[in-house]
């Protein structure tokens, strides 16, 4: 993913999650998924749980190279 990309799905990550870019990326950059999960709903922490402990699916994303593939990816999960 180029980093034109990254940045667009970034800045939409952050605003669904409520917070700011560089908070975001230095949240994902800790590995602290209890600050990730901090502005979702008990519905949405639940999914993040269940994304996060699929090995197969997070190698999947990975190696996604756009943000579309990313929803894509997330969409067809199950």
């Amino acid at each position: 993913m180029n980093e034109n990309k990254f940045e667009k799905l970034i800045s939409a990550a952050s605003e669904k999650l409520g917070t700011s870019p560089d908070k975001l990326k230095k949240t994902l950059e800790n590995g602290d998924v209890k600050g990730l999960s901090a502005g979702l709903s008990k519905s949405d922490k639940e999914k993040l749980r269940e994304v996060l402990a699929n090995k197969e699916l997070m190698e999947k994303l990975r190696r996604a190279s756009s943000p579309d593939d990313i929803m894509r990816i997330l969409m067809n999960k199950r």
